[in-house]
């Protein structure tokens, strides 16, 4: 595999907030009877207006906004990656939808997610399935030298997942966790990065790095033979400074796969 370049972080500025975790194994194709009972009272779906602000990702005890793609939509309801949504019509990712829903009673996040499930399939007709799909990837893991990060947040919440501010080859976190540095990671390297650190907390460092001035790195589709120049810039060595490392490997992950969907109909 011939990895992609930077996602164009010189051009870029912008917040990840990155909760998502790994697959939800409750989360199935056809609901079981108690999560069926599990339905929004009130929901509107429609395309996204260009012309003002988003709505943005919210779930409250009773209630759930947010704007996406379809993709990002299935992303939140099943609290997945993005490379794990694959197929569909080229429109899942390409038409913006705004979706204001209530619940008729407080409800935690997971059942509000799964109440999304269930939008999904009533106004888009959305159906899935799931499989497994080994990609090229890296995996986040510690140095040799051990992990060298600062002294956790003791002050975060624990579902936390943190912030991550990317732009200009910089790297700002801010009560991050390891899992979203890896989500931060697979979208400045276009490939899989999964958290193998074992590192739990959250953490606030600041990594730079030379988007011009790429380093000789062995790309995972070519493990058995020489190295060779890969776009990657020196986000390896920055990693280096906090004593972590990014092992190429192939990984066998979940996926969803889009079987077919509709354009929702008018509210």
């Amino acid at each position: 595999m011939a990895l992609r370049g930077f996602a164009g972080t010189a051009a870029l500025a912008a917040f990840l907030w990155l909760g998502l975790s790994g697959i939800d194994e409750s989360a199935a194709q056809t609901p079981t009877p108690s999560a069926a009972l599990l339905v929004f009272g009130v929901a509107s779906v429609k395309l996204a207006d260009t012309s003002r602000p988003s709505l943005p990702f919210r779930i409250g005890p009773d209630s759930l906004t947010i704007t996406g793609w379809l993709k990002h939509l299935i992303m939140q309801a099943y609290e997945i990656k993005d490379y794990q949504v694959v197929g569909g019509p080229p429109w899942v990712q390409a038409e913006s939808y705004e979706v204001a829903a209530k619940a008729d009673a407080p409800s935690s996040p997971h059942e509000i997610r799964v109440m999304l499930q269930a939008l999904l399939v009533d106004r888009f007709r959305l159906k899935l399935h799931r499989e497994t799909k080994t990609m090229s990837g890296y995996v986040l893991s510690v140095d040799k030298g051990g992990a060298k990060l600062p002294p956790p947040k003791a002050d975060a919440p624990p579902d936390s997942h943190g912030v991550i501010q990317m732009g200009g080859g910089e790297f700002w976190a801010r009560g991050a966790t390891m899992d979203t540095l890896a989500g931060a990671l697979r979208l400045e390297l276009g490939v899989p990065v999964v958290d193998g650190t074992k590192i739990e907390g959250h953490y606030n460092f600041k990594l730079k790095f030379e988007e011009e001035n790429p380093e000789l790195v062995e790309e995972p589709d070519d493990a058995a033979g020489p190295a060779r120049l890969a776009p990657s810039g020196s986000i390896f060595t920055a990693l280096h400074k906090l004593g972590l490392k990014l092992d190429p490997r192939k990984l066998p992950l979940e996926v969803f796969v889009i079987d077919s969907a509709e354009r929702p109909s008018a509210n």
